[in-house]
């Protein structure tokens, strides 16, 4: 069986900034393992500005910012897979992964670091026939679709969830030729930590519906209506506050999950306050040699974030491989 030093599950900012770290640490066999086509994760569909500022002191696009780093890895020597999916971890550290050229293979690490980052909730706690009807989607699959495969998730568009993607989303939509109805937010506020979204919301003129929810979503085969109404201070909808909105797409933003499925296989243990791996202050898991940073620790954290947390964990990774030969 194939041995290496430290495997990374995880293309994204963090795991990237863990590969870089690791080797400058002077750990040469590193793996990088990613299950897309193409390294940077989530960066590669969001082409907007405000990448870069904590760590190259400027404003850059996500695929540049990603690119930085590819670029890093490339020149380093950093072995990565492409097309990857990594099946399972064990409590022994041997990682199962299957892809086109290796077919499925075991290979031994004296370290992992999990970098597998988060996926969206669906539908929260509202309930929509998501399977009933075309044209429901989550804002990061729109995203994904407009920014990286070249497609309009629809023409009329209502997004479920005020948050700074939903708006970045929605802008992306109004420049491409589509029509954002309206934003429904169940709380009286914009879901974000800036000013950002407002300003975004302003400069577009993008209606944002505060304190309303879905009650109903409407269609044939494809989504045609939803029906939303005013939240009560008891948390119900008024029924005088129903209004029918036409829509052709219906787009949710409705929070982060961290992908645990591997973590949870090797038996770590998990945060009750984050759902995902509890790590120390050196980000390792209740397993001897694994690591866990970025959007698996926090689900959806500002890229600059992941990946100064991607460099931390790749040098305690680097740490820990060398005193292991002691």
């Amino acid at each position: 069986m194939h041995e290496y030093d430290i495997v990374v599950v995880g293309g994204g900012p963090s795991g990237m900034a863990a590969a870089i770290e690791a080797r400058k640490q002077g750990i040469l066999k590193v793996l990088l393992l990613e299950r897309e086509d193409y390294l940077g994760g989530v960066l590669n569909q969001c082409i907007h500005n405000r990448f870069g500022r904590n760590i190259l002191n400027k404003d850059i696009t996500g695929p540049e910012y990603a690119q930085y780093f590819i670029e890093q890895i490339q020149d380093l020597g950093i072995e990565y897979k492409l097309n990857t999916m990594v099946l399972s971890i064990t409590t022994t550290n041997v990682v199962s992964y299957v892809n086109p050229e290796d077919g499925m293979k075991e290979i031994e690490a004296k370290a992992i670091i999990l970098a597998t980052g988060s996926r969206e909730k669906y539908t929260g706690n509202i309930n929509i026939p998501s399977n009933k009807f075309a044209g429901i989607y989550t804002v990061g699959t729109a995203h994904k679709l407009v920014n990286v495969q070249g497609y309009l998730p629809g023409k009329e568009i209502v997004i479920f969830g005020a948050s700074d993607i939903s708006l970045i989303v929605a802008r992306r939509l109004i420049v491409e030729g589509a029509n954002v109805k309206a934003i429904i937010e169940a709380s009286p506020n914009i879901i974000s930590g800036t000013s950002y979204s407002e300003q975004i919301a302003e400069a577009f003129n993008i209606s944002i519906k505060h304190s309303y929810t879905i009650h109903e979503v409407l269609g044939n085969e494809r989504i045609e209506k939803v029906v939303v109404g005013k939240i009560n201070n008891n948390g119900e909808i008024q029924e005088d506050s129903l209004e029918t909105i036409e829509c052709d797409a219906l787009l949710l933003s409705v929070g982060w999950l961290p992908e645990t499925e591997l973590a949870e296989g090797a038996r770590i243990k998990m945060s009750l306050t984050s759902l995902g791996p509890k790590v120390d202050s050196n980000f390792l898991t209740s397993q001897k040699g694994v690591y866990a940073c970025g959007n698996l620790i926090h689900a959806y954290s500002l890229a600059d974030k992941c990946t100064e947390e991607g460099y931390r964990v790749g040098k305690s990774a680097a740490e820990y491989v060398k005193n292991s030969h002691l």
